[in-house]
C-alpha cells in the first residue's frame, strides 16, 4: 500500500471466528495505518463498502467469510477497486483458493501492501458470484435449519423428493455441449472457474482462477435405484464414472424453463430466480490483493487433489450427532441393495 492511498477494512464479528480475533484485527490493521470499520448487527455489508468508497477508499478489505467476501467484491468490482481478502468466516472458500492461510488471517493483512492478482468473476443473469452457484437440491439444503447439523440426512431426504418430484426436475432443464438436452436433472452447480476435481466440485477448490471459464456440473437420476447407486459411488469414490454425472467447461451456460420459478444458493445464500438463469464470465475483472510472494498458479496434482477431496468429503459426511439416523454406510448398502423405482 503506497503512503498516498486509503485503504478501508470492513470487519463483521458476526462471521465465522472474528469476533474472537476482533481486538487483534482492529489493532494490527490500524497500526498499518487501516481505517477500520466493524459492522453493527444487521447492518449491510455491501452499504459499508459503498459508504467506504464514498468516504475516499481506494483500496477495500474485508474480513469475514464467503457472503461478506462476495458482497464487498460486488461493490468494488464496478468500480474497479482493489480488494484485500481476510479470512475469518467459518468456511472461507474464496480465500482457500486464493491461497491465503485460513489459520492466520492476520498474516492477511499483508496484502494491503503485496501484489495484485488478477481474478474473474461470473455472472447470474448480471449479478456477481465468486465461487459457484448451486440450484436444484443442494440450494434447498441450505434452507433447511436441519441442514447445519444433520448434513447427510438432509441432503439424502431432498435428494429423494426431488427424484420424485417431476416438476422440479423440469425446471432445471440443461442444454450440454452438442445440444444434448438433459433431463431427469436434480442437481445443477455453475462455478466461477473450474474445480480441479469436478464429481466433488461442492466440497473441492479451484487451483485457477483466471481460466475464464465456468464449469457446469450435473447429476441427473430418473429412479430411486438410480439416486442411491449414484450416492454410494460419491462414498466409495466412484461417482465420476456414473452416467449421471457430467461436467464441462464453457463462456456461457443457461439453465431453466422460461417462466419457472428456481431455488437456488448464489456463494452460499439461498434466493428464488425466475428462469431461464443466464450465466456468463469476465475474465480479469475483479483485482485482488495478495501477500508478496503468494503463487499465482497453485495447481495441485490431480492424485494428490483427489485424496484431500476425499478427506474432506468424510469430514462432511460424518454425522454431528451420535444419534443421526443415516450414515455413509447405510447409503453403501442401499446402493448394492436397492430396488426402488
Amino acid at each position: 500500500m503506497s503512503s498516498t492511498s486509503t485503504a478501508h477494512l470492513i470487519l463483521n464479528p458476526a462471521a465465522g471466528g472474528a469476533a474472537t480475533s476482533l481486538d487483534d484485527l482492529t489493532g494490527a490493521a490500524q497500526e498499518r495505518g487501516i481505517k477500520v470499520r466493524i459492522l453493527e448487527p444487521g447492518e449491510s455489508v455491501q452499504f459499508a463498502a459503498a459508504a467506504a468508497l464514498e468516504a475516499g477508499a481506494d483500496v477495500l478489505g474485508v474480513a469475514g467469510g464467503d457472503g461478506s467476501v462476495a458482497a464487498v467484491i460486488g461493490v468494488a468490482a464496478e468500480r474497479e477497486v482493489p480488494v484485500v481478502i481476510v479470512p475469518t468466516g467459518t468456511l472461507n472458500h474464496f480465500a482457500c483458493d486464493l491461497g491465503l492461510n485460513l489459520a492466520k488471517p492476520l498474516h492477511a493483512l499483508d496484502a494491503f501492501a503485496g501484489t495484485e492478482r488478477r481474478v474473474d468473476i461470473g455472472r447470474i443473469n448480471g449479478r456477481p458470484f465468486i465461487n459457484n452457484v448451486s440450484m436444484g437440491v443442494y440450494a434447498e439444503m441450505l434452507g433447511d435449519p436441519d441442514y447445519k447439523h444433520h448434513k447427510l440426512r438432509v441432503a439424502y431426504a431432498k435428494l429423494r423428493d426431488a427424484v420424485l418430484d417431476t416438476n422440479r426436475k423440469r425446471a432445471l432443464r440443461v442444454a450440454a455441449p452438442g445440444e444434448i438436452l438433459l433431463e431427469d436433472v436434480v442437481v445443477v452447480i455453475v462455478s466461477n472457474n473450474p474445480y480441479e476435481f469436478s464429481p466433488l466440485s461442492t466440497i473441492g477448490r479451484r487451483y485457477r482462477l483466471d481460466t475464464g471459464m465456468l464449469q457446469a456440473t450435473v447429476l441427473s437420476a430418473g429412479t430411486l435405484r438410480e439416486l442411491d447407486r449414484m450416492l454410494a459411488g460419491l462414498v466409495l469414490g466412484t461417482i465420476e464414472h456414473h452416467p449421471g454425472l457430467r461436467h464441462w467447461t464453457d463462456e456461457r451456460l443457461e439453465v431453466g424453463v422460461p417462466g419457472e420459478r428456481i431455488r437456488a444458493g448464489i456463494d452460499g445464500e439461498p434466493i428464488t430466480l425466475e428462469a431461464p438463469l443466464r450465466f456468463s464470465v469476465e475474465p480479469g475483472a475483479l483485482r485482488i490483493l495478495v501477500p508478496a510472494g503468494s503463487a499465482a498458479d497453485r495447481h495441485v496434482p490431480p492424485l494428490r487433489a483427489g485424496w484431500h477431496a476425499a478427506r474432506r468429503l468424510r469430514r462432511w459426511m460424518r454425522p454431528s450427532s451420535t444419534h443421526s439416523s443415516l450414515r455413509p454406510e447405510h447409503i453403501v448398502q442401499q446402493g448394492r441393495n436397492s430396488g426402488s423405482t
